[in-house]
């Protein structure tokens, strides 16, 4: 058991911790809540630059939404297109569902329920000069279960709002000088 509890916490020491991007390269996290007895879910979504400052958070509530498998690959494709709104052409896209990020950087066809996700994806992906997707967990996780639990959506340029402000500070690494 103890030895347990000893990866535990690194796995959360690992994941909980944010990273910059380096050079003109912004991360967008995203993330998904789903809500399986309205069949609605919240995508969240985070992008900082090389400084780690946030550029942009936005929240979208989707109605509809047949399972939490669908859910994350709404959030990944909305991260994506934030990704292109904001003018960004090197990006890393990271999220906490692996099946997602795996089946992102697989470029043979996908079979699943979410093979139209996935291909638009890949289709907006190559309007970028580099992009990449990587397994992690985020900030947006606190995003989109607030926002489910109120009913609300937002975007915001340069900021999150007030309730993920201590969140987004306990993520942040300040790199070695």
């Amino acid at each position: 058991i103890e030895g347990v509890k000893e990866k535990e916490v690194a796995r959360k020491v690992i994941y909980a911790k944010w990273k910059p991007p380096s050079g003109i390269c912004i991360k967008l996290n995203f993330d998904a809540a789903f809500d399986k007895d309205f069949f609605k879910s919240g995508t969240g979504i985070v992008a900082k630059n090389a400084q780690g400052q946030v550029i942009a958070s936005r929240l979208i509530l989707h109605s509809n939404v047949g399972s939490a498998f669908v859910a994350e690959a709404l959030a990944c494709s909305w991260a994506v297109k934030t990704g292109l709104e904001l003018g960004v052409t090197e990006a890393i896209i990271e999220g906490d569902s692996l099946t997602i990020i795996k089946k992102c950087n697989n470029m043979s066809q996908d079979k699943s329920e979410i093979r139209a996700h996935i291909q638009n994806i890949q289709y907006h992906s190559s309007r970028f000069l580099s992009i990449q997707f990587k397994h992690a967990n985020q900030l947006a996780q606190r995003l989109t279960v607030e926002s489910l639990r109120n009913g609300e959506e937002f975007y915001l340029e340069g900021a999150v709002p007030g309730f993920a402000r201590r969140t987004m500070e306990e993520e942040w690494i300040r790199e070695p000088d």
